[in-house]
């Protein structure tokens, strides 16, 4: 039996739906995030630009899951500056989420800028 068969039949016999999928997955994306801003603390001068990337991401929502051979997870960051790569925030978002639904992969569909005043926005 191929995987997405096995996921199909678990899914059903289990009553999960994709929202209730969706309300998972994003509870591990919230986690992953919160982890990544306690690693803050213990930054130091050599990591400014992770530093600056983690503190420019407000929040991640998830917007859409397919399973699948290869489960694709999309989402929203929210952010407060102009930075616009995220790689290691969505590589730990993968790796965490990956855990729980292997091979999975994150695709970010918008960035959502959350400032009403700064660089970029009135200058």
């Amino acid at each position: 039996m191929k995987l997405n068969e096995q996921i199909s039949r678990i899914k059903s016999v289990m009553g999960i739906t994709e929202s209730k999928m969706g309300e998972g997955i994003q509870m591990f994306v919230n986690q992953s995030l919160q982890y990544l801003k306690s690693l803050t603390d213990e930054m130091g001068l050599g990591e400014m630009d992770e530093l600056e990337e983690i503190e420019s991401v407000d929040k991640i929502k998830v917007t859409n899951v397919v399973t699948g051979e290869e489960p694709i997870v999309y989402v929203d960051i929210y952010v407060n500056s102009q930075r616009r790569d995220f790689d290691n925030v969505i590589a730990t978002v993968e790796y965490e989420v990956g855990k729980y639904l292997p091979n999975v992969r994150v695709v970010v569909d918008n960035i959502i800028d959350n400032r009403t005043f700064g660089p970029g926005i009135d200058w």
